[in-house]
């Protein structure tokens, strides 16, 4: 049994990336706590009842960050964070940024093959307080409209731009690249009464819901598929899946290369849609639902501390190998200027 801080560094009332509550805000200013705040309603409704929660660093068997990006696009608020510099070797961050790098160890939504380590970096998955309320399990229909679907933006990476090639009466494929910006924005009663039902019915009508890399090579629409189930097709070649789903049984791997024949990859899994969709909600139920992702967040945690050969101390240092990649490089002067337009501190 571990005894579990969890924590949020938005929780800190010094904290600069705090800004004023909106009046329409459903979330009360809240948004950025919002992993957080879903493993401790987790933590109490935790079907498993073996690991405990603690407020005490000092006690608490593991210390665990779960962000959503108000961090820095490096963790710099989590790594400077005095808990963080006091009790390095049991502080882990759960992060869902598509752009993060390894500097902390823990779990990462969008890990890239190159960033995985057993004993210190592993794929996680995403986590949002504003989930659409109209994903959830919907039966398998007698007969599915599309074979398969895809809204979102098709500007976020050259193979997603792929799929204007193979838009067709049974491809379902919706760019949402004009209007990114503008649906992350939209006030809940405009998700509530358009977008979001509408996303929900489209994935349910297809026998396959595509889910191709983006920005990272992670997606949301994977575990949005499972949850509703309908089988994910996995188009990324760069991601690392998760351990312990069973995922030959419920989704199916293209890669990228093969997007082209795309359609004939999908007719000649069609009969098995219905089998691989039931099992995805299982496999769902199992490892991500809020009754029992508390349990599993804190058993990855010690399945890498189990697996960890070196002091974080030293392998911590290591990671920064990763700026000598020119993206990489640039990506962290952007944060370090975002952290600075926003605090008008600078923070490596």
């Amino acid at each position: 049994m571990a005894k579990v801080l969890l924590y949020s560094v938005t929780l800190d009332p010094a904290f600069p990336g705090r800004e004023p509550v909106h009046p329409d805000d459903p979330h009360q200013g809240k948004f950025t706590q919002g992993a957080q705040m879903l493993f401790a309603q987790s933590a109490a409704s935790d079907s498993f009842g073996v690991h405990t929660l603690t407020d005490d660093p000092e006690q608490a068997d593991l210390i665990v960050f779960a962000e959503l990006g108000a961090e820095g696009l490096f963790s710099e608020w989590v790594r400077h964070h005095p808990w963080v510099k006091r009790y390095r070797e049991k502080t882990f961050i759960f992060d869902v940024g598509d752009s993060s790098l390894p500097f902390l160890p823990g779990l990462y939504a969008s890990l890239r093959k190159s960033y995985h380590s057993e004993g210190r970096t592993r794929t996680g998955y995403y986590l949002r307080l504003d989930e659409n309320p109209h994903i959830d399990f919907r039966p398998p229909p007698e007969e599915y409209r599309y074979l398969a679907c895809f809204v979102g933006s098709l500007a976020n990476h050259s193979v997603r731009a792929q799929f204007r090639q193979i838009a067709s009466d049974r491809m379902f494929i919706q760019d949402t690249s004009e209007f990114a910006q503008r649906m992350l924005y939209m006030s809940p009663q405009e998700k509530q009464q358009g977008f979001w039902p509408d996303y929900a019915n489209v994935m349910a009508s297809a026998a396959f819901a595509l889910c191709p890399r983006g920005r990272g090579p992670g997606s949301i629409r994977l575990f949005e598929a499972l949850r509703m189930g309908r089988c994910p097709v996995i188009i990324a070649d760069e991601w690392i899946y998760p351990r312990r789903v069973d995922w030959p049984a419920c989704s199916l791997s293209v890669a990228e290369a093969d997007i082209p024949h795309l359609g004939e990859i999908l007719e000649s899994n069609l009969e098995r849609a219905p089998e691989l969709g039931l099992q995805a909600r299982k496999e769902w139920e199992k490892y991500y639902s809020p009754e029992v992702r508390f349990h599993w967040l804190v058993e990855d945690c010690l399945s890498i501390l189990q697996a960890r050969r070196l002091p974080e101390a030293i392998a911590g240092r290591w990671a920064w190998r990763h700026l000598l990649n020119k993206s990489n490089l640039r990506m962290y002067w952007l944060s370090k200027k975002q952290i600075y337009r926003r605090s008008r501190r600078i923070v490596f």
